[in-house]
């Protein structure tokens, strides 16, 4: 255990997925960089962020439920392996990366059109 620090896990991740490593890093700084785009829109607009937190919370909750439902399918494995308790909730754990990849998203695109919405204007 001594000898794993985080450059043995980036191997361990290099050699298991390959090419799809860079792949996925590549989606996830452009996903944080959309999420930090949206969220500075919205601060400059003088727009809250709530709309947009609500929209991501329900559809990523949503897309983790079905990609969970999936899982047997995606993973290629029959619905028998799931035995326990334990694994139904790998199943979901597993199912929180895409549904992070599309609550991410979702807050991007909401996030953008709440701030370029006109300013609501008090009345005097």
């Amino acid at each position: 255990m001594s000898d794993f620090n985080p450059v043995t896990l980036f191997f361990i991740l290099s050699e298991g997925m390959g090419g799809w490593l860079w792949l996925l890093l590549a989606i996830a700084l452009a996903l944080l960089g959309g999420i930090v785009f949206g969220a500075s829109r919205l601060r400059r607009a003088g727009r809250p962020a709530k709309r947009p937190l609500t929209a991501a919370a329900i559809v990523g909750a949503v897309a983790t439920a079905v990609f969970a439902f999936l899982m047997p399918a995606w993973t290629l494995v029959g619905t028998d392996a799931f035995a326990s308790g334990i694994d139904y909730a790998i199943a979901v754990l597993l199912a929180l990366v895409p549904g992070a990849m599309v609550a991410a998203l979702v807050f991007t695109m909401a996030s953008l059109r709440c701030a370029s919405r006109a300013p609501r204007t008090q009345a005097a």
